[in-house]
């Protein structure tokens, strides 16, 4: 299983840096984010990026309810003006709770793991942890954000 990093620890640097874009879309990164789907369901997380499993693309993937979503390459592309304040925490810095204030409707333009694509709209905690899932690609930490 692939060991999430914490902000302490040698090696954190990855999770405070832009990652680079994925242009190939092939087994290994549909088997990276199957394994980083298994790492979120056991630690019973939202979302997980790539950089906090030591990877430095830009993908993430992030449950909602049942249903798991894999973001390649996201780019918010709408945000509402109407902001929203909740409590988050972030499996790469444990035991950390903040209030932070974000959109709270976005759209999202992304890849699937095919390379296809794709748009999304979400609102409420979907909206909420695919901004903090898309600041990890941009190397920014839901701290910075407090």
């Amino acid at each position: 299983m692939l060991t999430i990093i914490t902000f302490r620890e040698p090696g954190s640097e990855v999770l405070f840096r832009p990652t680079q874009k994925i242009e190939v879309f092939d087994a290994e990164l549909q088997d990276l984010a199957k394994n980083m789907e298994e790492v979120l369901i056991y630690h019973d997380g939202l979302g997980l990026a790539a950089p906090q499993v030591n990877r430095p693309i830009a993908l993430c993937v992030i449950r909602e309810g049942k249903k798991v979503h894999y973001f390649c390459n996201p780019k918010v592309t709408h945000c509402s003006a109407e902001l929203e304040k909740m409590e988050e925490g972030c499996l790469s810095f444990p035991n950390i709770f903040l209030d932070v204030v974000r959109p709270r409707e976005v759209e999202v333009s992304y890849q699937d793991l095919t390379g296809a694509a794709q748009k999304i709209k979400a609102a409420g905690l979907l909206a909420r942890t695919l901004q903090h899932e898309i600041d990890h690609l941009n190397g920014i930490s839901f701290i910075e954000r407090a």
